[in-house]
């Protein structure tokens, strides 16, 4: 099983109903305010994106990746090449203009993982400057961003260059789509008839016998918390986790709110770092 395929199509389908709104609240944001559309600002959302990813790999502001970073990721390059900016340009178009990536299920996977490290990094950063007695960023402003080369491949942000990389990376977007289901199911209201119809949905997104029987498996899980924060290896990844997990949940019963609290507990993240993913995420 390739986890980028099976991210990617869960990102296209829609972990939940409100999920398009929130990815394009996302680029929203990234942008300085108000939700992009899928053609004439693709542009100023490519510069953005190129800024945030090249302030992650330690260029600032305004500092460019590395040429090839995004190639390589999943198995065979299944991640579909290119810059996660270019992957994500072209996941804002399925989400917000209705086309479909070229780059397929994998590249969408592969930018949705960079989304969410980036966001991740960004939150952590900010909380660690407001903290530490520092301003938060103004809107459309991007506060440097350091990560080292570990934290980097697990935000989706730098190719693994080697085959322990390349597992770290493969785990922790297992861990991600693990995640995402167990907050679906948050409000306990999943039953067989609602797990077949998104496995309809993803298997009308091209996803294999495999990984049907993969989300299968889990949509029959019971919520375990502890067992899923276990696998998280730090803050980095907790936060990208976290951010996922509200991709995920429509957050509009008491269940859902106390599991999403619950999990960012279990996590440790700080409140600043919750605010501002939920802020974001277009999230109360």
């Amino acid at each position: 099983m390739n986890p980028f395929d099976l991210l990617g199509a869960l990102m296209q389908t829609g972990a939940s109903p409100t999920s398009g709104n929130r990815m394009g609240n996302i680029l929203g944001q990234m942008m300085g305010g108000g939700a992009p559309s899928a053609g004439p600002q693709g542009a100023g959302m490519l510069d953005m994106l190129t800024k945030m990813a090249g302030s992650m790999l330690g260029g600032g502001q305004g500092g460019t990746p590395s040429p090839g970073l995004g190639q390589g990721m999943g198995p065979g390059s299944g991640g579909g090449g290119g810059l996660p900016v270019d992957i994500l340009k072209q996941l804002a178009g399925a989400v917000l203009g209705g086309s479909k990536p070229a780059v397929g299920n994998a590249g969408a996977g592969a930018g949705s993982m960079a989304l969410f490290g980036m966001l991740a990094a960004q939150a952590l950063e900010m909380a660690k400057g407001m903290l530490g007695g520092g301003q938060q960023a103004q809107a459309g402003s991007l506060p440097k961003i350091q990560l080292d080369d570990q934290a980097a491949v697990l935000a989706g942000v730098r190719p693994p260059q080697t085959p322990a990389e390349e597992q770290q990376l493969m785990d922790v977007a297992t861990l991600t789509i693990k995640a995402m289901i167990s907050a679906a199911k948050a409000d306990g209201r999943v039953d067989e008839e609602e797990t077949q119809r998104l496995i309809g949905k993803l298997g009308e997104g091209g996803i294999s016998e495999e990984e049907q029987r993969f989300v299968a498996k889990e949509m029959q899980r019971p919520l375990d918390l502890d067992s899923l924060v276990r696998a998280v290896p730090n803050q980095q990844v907790a936060a990208q986790i976290y951010t996922a997990s509200l991709m995920a949940i429509n957050l509009d019963t008491d269940a859902e709110k106390r599991y999403m609290a619950d999990l960012a507990d279990k996590l440790g993240l700080n409140p600043q770092v919750v605010s501002f993913l939920h802020t974001t995420v277009g999230v109360a």
